[in-house]
């Protein structure tokens, strides 16, 4: 080997180790922004939420009311999803809860962008009638939200005393079958 050759070949290496320690880094890095931005992002949306709320509470007339409607949906909203991750990871039946969840997200995304779009509305009048509007339509879905909620929470309802004694008579009558086979048994090896 030629002392040409050796050097490309170290050259190559050299480049080849460069390049991947480079992408590693890249991608070492990348991950952690990712990290920063995926834990970052719910404090910033509360903290979008408390400043709305701040907001909604000093505003007076229809735009404060369109905020305070905002508020309302996102929350009431937040909750049910809550309450679902919930059920969903103690492996409650939750049937189609979820579908109709998904629906009212759809519902509450087109509500949220009516009402960013009657908060900036320049006219006291037509911010009158959206607030008034949507204000109907706000309230249905909350309502709707809390409804699936109520499902959820009477789905997990504990046992009532009437299991609980059921269960404890069953448990009674075992006991003595096994204590009836555990003597009849013993009785038969006596023998």
């Amino acid at each position: 080997m030629d002392f040409g050759t050796a050097i490309l070949i170290i050259a190559l290496v050299i480049i080849a180790v460069v390049l991947g320690v480079g992408i590693t880094l890249a991608v070492l890095i990348s991950r952690g922004v990712l990290g920063l931005v995926n834990k970052s992002k719910p404090k910033y949306e509360l903290a979008k939420r408390n400043a709305l709320k701040v907001r909604a509470q000093s505003t007076g007339g229809p735009v404060g009311d369109i905020m305070k409607q905002r508020i309302r949906l996102q929350e009431s909203l937040d909750a049910t999803q809550r309450s679902l991750a919930v059920a969903q990871s103690t492996r409650q039946y939750t049937g189609n809860l979820e579908s109709i969840f998904r629906t009212l997200q759809q519902a509450g995304t087109v509500l949220e962008h009516q009402l960013l779009v009657a908060q900036k509305e320049p006219d006291p009048a037509v911010q009158e009638v959206y607030a008034k509007t949507l204000g109907g339509q706000v309230e249905q879905v909350t309502q709707t939200s809390a409804g699936v909620r109520n499902a959820l929470a009477a789905a997990a309802a504990p046992m009532t005393d009437v299991d609980v004694k059921d269960l404890t008579r069953t448990l009674e009558i075992e006991a003595t079958m096994l204590k009836n086979w555990s003597a009849t048994y013993t009785d038969l090896g006596d023998d």
